[in-house]
């Protein structure tokens, strides 16, 4: 299993999908693939997925072709979707460092969650903290000092979570924790590893179950220690 599969999985916990009611916004969809898996477990679930790029909104469309409930529009997103909202979770996964206007999409992100639903933004470090060129070293450095001068579909940058934290609780939303994930050895090998039967799935499995378990007893740890040792972040909140 994929770990954004696996995260996506995790909302099984905690909302009663099998009632059919359930809905999920996910802002930056690409061909929203991750969410498969569980509209396969679940294909009532109401799916809308928000994509910029053509490409992918058109690949994603056709993937997601054989669930009722699902549909996918092609914009940034900065603005609401009126006849869609509200929904139940609001997500995003592998997109805040790549969003110019932070303040609105995580704003937008709030405005279209019910009252009482989940906001959850899982985001990664690796393009700031391991660039992988010169250019992607370049880009970084732009975004992080001199925005203005990277299109939206170039941008990157590093991410404070503090920062995070701070504009989702102005926007109205209560943060409730945040988790650290893809530690670069367990990525690695949960990349190249396939298991060979449902008990070996299990075990492999709980290499990203440790990740959230560890994650509430590191928040004491130095912040550029963790953020080497954990590249991915994932901010939870509610909506007040």
């Amino acid at each position: 299993m994929q770990s954004k599969e696996f995260f996506l999985s995790k909302l099984e916990e905690s909302h009663d999908f099998g009632g059919g009611m359930i809905s999920i916004l996910d802002l930056g969809s690409g061909q929203s693939r991750s969410a498969l898996p569980l509209l396969g477990r679940y294909p009532q679930t109401r799916y809308v997925g928000i994509e910029p790029s053509e490409t992918a909104a058109a690949a994603a469309r056709t993937l997601l072709a054989p669930f009722p409930n699902a549909r996918v529009y092609t914009q940034l997103a900065y603005e609401p979707l009126p006849d869609e909202a509200p929904f139940d979770i609001v997500l995003s996964l592998s997109v805040l460092e790549h969003v110019k206007q932070l303040d609105r999409f995580l704003a937008n992100s709030i405005a279209m969650t019910k009252s009482g639903g989940r906001i959850i933004h899982r985001y990664d470090l690796g393009h700031s903290l391991h660039p992988s060129s010169i250019k992607e070293r370049f880009q970084v450095f732009l975004g992080n000092h001199f925005p203005k001068l990277l299109p939206e579909h170039k941008f990157v940058r590093y991410v404070d979570p503090d920062e995070v934290v701070r504009l989702l609780e102005k926007s109205g939303a209560h943060v409730d924790g945040i988790t650290y994930h893809q530690m670069p050895d367990h990525k690695r090998f949960l990349k190249d590893f396939v298991p060979t039967s449902d008990e070996v799935e299990t075990l492999v499995t709980r290499l990203s179950e440790w990740e959230f378990d560890i994650s509430p007893h590191l928040s004491g740890m130095q912040k550029a220690k963790r953020e080497l040792l954990f590249p991915a972040i994932s901010v939870w909140a509610t909506k007040r």
